[in-house]
């Protein structure tokens, strides 16, 4: 008690079966405004789909977890909630849980699930925005603040650069306590 409705927010993983990875094209369902986030997990969809291993031989994901990966990305942004990346499950291969993670970045997701305390500290850091990124984001913002389009270090940016960069500034104020 004592706290107040709604303050409660929901991560789900949201691919653990095949029905749920597909009922992501259409996002929706009663609670959304109480949904933070949405993780897709490999590990509980490999079992669904009763397959020993979600990765091929050189590490990467398989087909099918590439789909409900992509399916949790694209929907967590469609409903406006955090992109959560699936947990890195060899726990003592911090290198390889921060490649992965920076790739998750890349990719778009803005958090990634820890599977080990030992995990975190290397998950933070791959997440938190470089200083010359940020530098970047402040430039665009700022020359886009009365055009659509410009020139920065050569290349053009416009309205989509923008929307990046402010993106990338809240993430960061958010990581802050600002935002």
């Amino acid at each position: 008690d004592g706290l107040e409705a709604g303050a409660t927010r929901i991560l789900t993983v949201a691919t653990e079966t095949a029905a749920a990875t597909l009922a992501l094209s259409v996002p929706q369902g009663p609670g959304q405004e109480r949904l933070w986030g949405l993780l897709w997990g490999g590990e509980d969809l490999s079992a669904s789909l009763g397959v020993p291993a979600n990765r091929d031989e050189g590490g990467a994901y398989t087909f099918p977890f590439q789909f409900a990966r992509s399916q949790c990305l694209l929907a967590a942004n469609a409903l406006g909630v955090a992109a959560v990346d699936a947990v890195y499950t060899d726990f003592r291969d911090l290198a390889g849980l921060e490649a992965e993670t920076r790739a998750a970045l890349r990719d778009g997701f803005t958090a990634k699930a820890a599977i080990h305390p030992a995990q975190v500290e290397t998950i933070n850091r791959a997440l938190t925005p470089d200083p010359a990124r940020l530098a970047w984001a402040e430039e665009v913002v700022a020359l886009l603040a009365d055009r659509g389009v410009a020139r920065l270090d050569g290349r053009m940016v416009d309205i989509a650069h923008k929307r990046i960069a402010q993106r990338l500034l809240a993430r960061a104020a958010a990581l802050e306590g600002k935002g």
